[in-house]
């Protein structure tokens, strides 16, 4: 801790503030939620398609994975909710009760025998971990901080690695000791160890909810927020209902479809490795180590939003995913199944993590401002919805019919060029979007659209 030295002299400690204890949250929300349904729960592909029950039933790769492009579609119903409930609803009882039903999603995998019923959990997923998984960290946490925010994010949605790294291998292992039905049965009540008490007892919407300003507020901020609240002025940037008509919203909508392309080949990876001749707890290893690469590039990722800038890091990330995608091809197909060039690879490859959940809010923030900060984030993660629904079915399908993950790797480089060209294109029209319940005064109104105010007050 921290001390300060009071008008008389004394010395006295300086309490914590409670934005991190909201980041803490955060990375638990993140480990066990998005890192443990998500990223480690690609382990159970390959033993169920290889089950002899499921053999017996026909069931292929393709059909069990539309039970993410399911979740996908009913994220599209969700998500515009999301930006509406999450300011109005005590976030303990919402985040509470989604979290709960993702775990009995999870949960009720371990009794399926048909493909439609994975469909099914996947729906509950999109409605439910929609609150969840991409959007309660960046919001929180966009929300909590100040000063470091970048950082704090990069932090927090980092942990979605982390549980990602130690918990798809511990999954393989419980589903090679007691198979994958009662495994599920595990992965369910460890995410829901991890993440419910912090949903019931920590989180709260916006520090005002406790009587307290973000972490690393100034006296300039101060007099900011009290100017436009003299002013009843609501929070400058582009509203929602004219956002979404933009240029530069469309370019997000598409980014925001188009990386989870790379979300989806990451479930599929284990099998990807079974096929190339690795056992199944040596294939789910390259879970980890993508895992590892999405901890590592979101820390730095988060330092360097703060010291570079968004634009700059971004196209890093792009970059450093692309060689992954270039790395999986020459390690697969050229006959050189060296494992620690594919660690690499597959470390590479986990900057793609990092642009879903700490680059596209960012960006979203620095190109509308801090207005319809939440809502316009939630219509812009549609596009992973809409767009996204797709890419699980597609992959799974190019390796029915090829029995390898050539194609879909190589869709994957020409998806991160487009992406490029998308934000390129978001940047370039930047300057024709109009603010709102900005400052006469022009150098006011620069200061203030440039400023890093809290987004909600």
């Amino acid at each position: 801790m921290n001390t300060t030295v009071s008008p008389n002299g004394t010395k006295k400690k300086k309490k914590l503030h409670f934005a991190w204890v909201i980041l803490i949250g955060c990375c638990f929300l993140e480990g066990g939620s998005l890192g443990g349904v998500f990223d480690a729960g690609g382990v159970f592909f390959r033993p169920i398609i290889t089950d002899p029950e499921m053999i017996a039933a026909g069931i292929q790769l393709h059909e069990l994975a539309l039970y993410i492009t399911f979740y996908g579609l009913a994220s599209i119903i969700a998500l515009p909710l999301v930006g509406r409930w999450m300011p109005k609803i005590d976030n303990r009882l919402l985040l509470s009760v989604s979290m709960a039903m993702v775990c009995v999603a999870l949960a009720a995998m371990s009794l399926y025998h048909h493909p439609w019923q994975w469909w099914i959990s996947g729906a509950f997923f999109g409605l439910f971990g929609s609150f969840i998984f991409v959007m309660a960290a960046p919001v929180l946490i966009n929300n909590w901080f100040q000063k470091r925010r970048g950082l704090a994010l990069g932090i927090g949605m980092s942990c979605s690695g982390i549980g990602g790294a130690i918990l798809a291998p511990a999954f393989a292992a419980i589903i090679d000791a007691v198979g994958w039905r009662t495994g599920y049965l595990y992965a369910a009540l460890i995410i829901a160890v991890m993440t419910l008490p912090f949903c019931i007892f920590v989180f709260r919407y916006k520090p005002a909810d406790m009587g307290l300003k973000p972490y690393g507020w100034t006296d300039e901020d101060e007099r900011i927020s009290q100017s436009i609240a003299k002013e009843k002025q609501a929070l400058p940037g582009v509203p929602a209902r004219k956002a979404i008509f933009t240029v530069p919203f469309i370019c997000m909508f598409l980014f925001a479809g188009f990386v989870p392309f790379c979300g989806a080949l990451n479930a599929q990876l284990p099998n990807h490795m079974g096929v190339i001749g690795f056992e199944p707890v040596t294939a789910a290893t390259i879970i980890s180590a993508v895992m590892v690469g999405n901890v590592t590039e979101k820390l730095i990722v988060g330092y360097l939003n703060d010291k570079i800038g968004v634009q700059f890091t971004m196209n890093l990330q792009l970059i450093l995913v692309t060689l992954g995608f270039c790395g999986l091809i020459y390690t697969a197909y050229s006959g050189n199944h060296y494992l620690p060039l594919i660690y690499i690879s597959a470390f590479l490859f986990g900057a793609q993590n990092s642009l879903i959940s700490v680059s596209i809010p960012l960006m979203i923030r620095q190109l509308f401002g801090n207005k319809d900060y939440t809502k316009i984030l939630a219509y812009a993660r549609m596009g992973n919805g809409l767009i996204g629904a797709i890419w699980p079915s597609l992959i799974a399908m190019t390796f029915d019919i090829t029995h390898m993950y050539v194609i879909a790797f190589t869709i994957g480089i020409g998806l991160m060029v487009a992406s490029f060209l998308l934000s390129r294109l978001a940047y370039g029209q930047r300057k024709k979007l109009q603010w709102q319940d900005l400052p006469d005064d022009p150098e006011e109104a620069k200061r203030l659209r440039e400023s890093k105010l809290a987004s909600t007050l």
